[in-house]
């Protein structure tokens, strides 16, 4: 595996998924880190899981995913604790822990408000709310939205993973920060775009590529 494409927050917006599906075939792996419903829209949540479903069926490449706080049961979405997901087809599974493995690359699911299982140094983590702390848990407004258990693991733990992709907080101050040992991205997102906000992530050259509105924004390169 060599190229990974990194996306969140799509909230049942259905041209930011056809645009995914376009794309996708130029990626290894397709990450997507949380709320694919929108609890909030005029659509239901059961005609939203629906076509996710059938979207999910044509991607042409496999796809990794952690809950968000809008996929999982509340009263507003009674979609079984996000259940629902780990029946969509093409998606990778990762097993009772949380891992899974692609050519050259590992990587582990934390879902939404869940405990981060064991890592490696090299592993990717794919967790919908950055690592409390960071700039990419922080709004520009300085409001700390990120993960209070995943920041202090990553500082706490003698092996730190590679990287932390994420979502959740929609503007953060930066896209890209530290975590003791462990890089954290968080793409954001910018409403009405025609294209997402996304992330590249190619694993061999240690390079990172920032897109808004379909642009690059900025590169950065990944170092262990």
């Amino acid at each position: 595996m060599t190229k990974l494409l990194h996306v969140s927050d799509l909230h049942a917006n259905k041209r930011w998924f056809a645009w995914l599906a376009d794309h996708a075939e130029k990626y290894d792996v397709i990450a997507y880190t949380g709320d694919f419903l929108d609890n909030y829209g005029r659509e239901s949540l059961g005609s939203q899981v629906r076509w996710i479903t059938d979207w999910a069926r044509v991607l042409p490449r496999p796809l990794l995913w952690c809950s968000g706080n809008q996929d999982v049961e509340s009263e507003a979405a009674p979609v079984s604790c996000g259940g629902w997901m780990a029946a969509l087809p093409k998606t990778e599974a990762f097993g009772h822990t949380n891992a899974v493995e692609r050519p050259g690359q590992s990587f582990v699911r934390l879902d939404w408000q869940g405990s981060l299982p064991k890592v490696l140094s090299g592993d990717i983590v794919l967790a919908h709310a950055p690592p409390a702390g960071c700039f990419t848990a922080t709004t520009k407004g300085g409001m700390d939205n990120g993960d209070l258990n995943l920041g202090d693991a990553l500082r706490t733990r003698a092996v730190a993973p590679w990287l932390v992709l994420s979502g959740h907080v929609h503007s953060p101050a930066r896209w890209k920060d530290r975590c003791e040992g462990t890089i954290s991205l968080n793409p954001g997102v910018n409403e009405g775009a025609e294209v997402p906000n996304y992330i590249t992530v190619d694993t061999v050259t240690r390079k990172a590529r920032w897109f808004r509105d379909g642009e690059l924004a900025d590169v950065v390169s990944l170092p262990h």
